[in-house]
């Protein structure tokens, strides 16, 4: 983690908490950086929407996962102030991260696959409260 972070605010509205680390160009407080992953990840999932024929682009969302996965393990060995829960949420987004990632190796067709198995992710991620 950036010690760069820790003397400046995050950047989010007037959020005024303590900056942890930056993602997206965006530099954040681990309330702020929690969210963020959680909406892009969801946004990344295939398995929480229905299949278009839209292009995707898979070097985009290859570079955020890896950039997400990076950020969070950073922040959860070195920022000593952290809560159980945001631990917990770091390591639930570690993990989803992984998950899209295997996903993202696999063959096209495992997208839709993976459909049926989207019932038990998303139930679990039901009951992470939201930030």
């Amino acid at each position: 983690m950036d010690t760069m972070h820790r003397k400046r605010n995050c950047s989010v509205g007037s959020c005024g908490r303590a900056a942890i680390t930056s993602l997206g160009q965006q530099i954040l407080c681990v309330n702020h950086f929690l969210l963020r992953c959680y909406e892009k990840l969801d946004g990344l999932d295939p398995r929480g929407r229905k299949f278009t024929s839209e292009p995707i682009d898979l070097a985009a969302m290859r570079g955020f996962i890896e950039e997400c996965s990076r950020k969070a393990l950073d922040v959860s060995l070195q920022c000593e102030e952290l809560s159980n829960l945001e631990r917990g949420r770091l390591l639930d987004i570690l993990l989803w991260a992984g998950e899209l990632f295997l996903l993202l190796r696999a063959p096209r067709l495992t997208f839709a696959e993976s459909m049926a198995s989207a019932d038990d992710g998303m139930a679990a991620r039901a009951a992470i409260p939201n930030l």
